[in-house]
């Protein structure tokens, strides 16, 4: 039985603290706005921080301003919000998936408030309502670059430990970037990335059974020789569908690596995937 037929899975690669993405090079200025109010899940064109990548790094970092209470306890964590891209670019619907501290969740949602109007998603032809999410790692230390020494939810399954490809070298004595001048990339891009989980990933029976779908939200480390590392899952959802995200992941070739100051660099990414189950589930014997 071919299982894909079943789900399907979107992905999004952002370094911890910054959204990444790719843009069409072929988007009409144009477009006419959808009529629907309806919240795209997987648009043609995704929204997009007005500027790219590099521009919302640079708003982040000039509106961020650590809460002196945080910093005195030496509160540190990462930040997940999700929110909706309106059809004229305005951010609303915010919605937090990963907690840390609660200064640390205020100052967060604070910023992504405080954000102007993003380019809004297109879906077959037309501007829509498209939900996105921005990671953010609270970290400090002289660069507010370097991640955290800790790790996240270490699942203890056989599955997991058998691909979560765990380094305690890299995490103890090596340096571990979230935010780098250049991002670690897919060979293939986003996209391909999307096709090769797609393809490699087996939806659990028993979770198709029981029409368990969502989100689950992983991280890993891409070292300076493009080698995946340290696969965890940050949310999880199910523990069937938390060991197959962590058995996929472990099964991708080397990353083009990351770089900071020209020189390769390890960086810690946050993947999403999400399981949907697109036919009635499987029924029980």
């Amino acid at each position: 039985m071919n299982l894909r037929r079943f789900f399907s899975v979107s992905v999004l690669c952002a370094i911890l603290g910054i959204l990444t993405g790719t843009t069409s090079s072929i988007m009409a200025q144009d477009a006419p706005v959808s009529s629907s109010d309806k919240v795209i899940t997987d648009p043609d064109i995704i929204p997009m921080y007005t500027g790219g990548t590099a521009e919302m790094h640079r708003f982040i970092a000039n509106t961020l301003s650590y809460p002196a209470d945080a910093v005195a306890r030496d509160a540190q964590g990462l930040v997940v919000y999700t929110f909706v891209v309106e059809k004229d670019g305005t951010l609303s619907g915010f919605n937090i998936i990963h907690r840390a501290d609660s200064l640390l969740n205020k100052e967060a949602l604070r910023i992504l408030q405080n954000m102007p109007p993003w380019r809004p998603a297109r879906h077959k032809g037309e501007i829509v309502r498209a939900e996105t999410y921005v990671p953010m790692y609270f970290k400090l230390n002289k660069n507010a670059r370097m991640v955290s020494k800790t790790t996240g939810n270490p699942s203890s399954s056989a599955t997991a430990k058998a691909y979560a490809k765990t380094d305690a070298d890299i995490i103890e004595s090596s340096d571990i970037y979230t935010i780098v001048d250049k991002m670690p990339q897919y060979e293939t891009g986003d996209q391909g990335l999307g096709k090769f989980i797609s393809h490699n990933i087996r939806y659990p029976r028993e979770a198709l059974r029981d029409g368990i779908e969502g989100r689950i939200l992983c991280s890993f480390i891409v070292s300076a020789n493009g080698s995946i590392s340290n696969i965890e899952v940050v949310e999880g959802l199910n523990p069937l569908l938390n060991d197959e995200a962590i058995r996929v992941l472990g099964l991708m070739p080397k990353w083009m690596p990351g770089e900071n100051g020209g020189e390769k660099v390890n960086v810690k990414c946050l993947l999403p995937i999400d399981f949907k189950i697109d036919e009635d589930p499987i029924p029980a014997l």
